[in-house]
């Protein structure tokens, strides 16, 4: 399973990194930003975000990008759980959080997902 992880701060980022590669995830890529994100969704079979990035608190667009765009089942990653508007759609975690909960909310994701070979091109521009 391909995971992006949506996380402005590095140190957070790698220990996600970490995590999810000892759980045997295949890392696309690591977006600090909406817009980094958008680009690098369609390497991706799962993405973990963070709800509030240096852009502001463009977490559950990002989610709903990524799905409705790419089909790419989601993970919140947060300190602020009251952020989101929805949260039974899709796993929430927490920080911090230790590795296990981390592996549980992706194979979560990974459930949500749609399977690639499913996913046809939207034709979407995201800005």
């Amino acid at each position: 399973m391909r995971l992006l992880i949506v996380e402005d701060e590095p140190g957070i980022a790698l220990v996600i990194e970490d995590v999810a590669i000892d759980a045997g995830f295949e890392i696309t890529g690591i977006a600090g930003n909406m817009s980094e994100a958008l680009q690098l969704g369609s390497e991706a079979d799962i993405a973990i975000i963070d709800v509030r990035l240096g852009d502001g608190i463009t977490g559950p667009s990002i989610a709903r990008a990524l799905f409705s765009g790419f089909g790419l089942g989601v993970v919140y990653f947060t300190m602020n759980p009251d952020l989101i508007a929805s949260p039974e759609e899709r796993p929430v975690v927490t920080k911090p959080a230790g590795p296990e909960r981390i592996v549980d909310a992706l194979s979560m994701a990974a459930k949500n997902a749609r399977p690639r070979t499913n996913r046809v091109a939207s034709g979407h521009t995201f800005h």
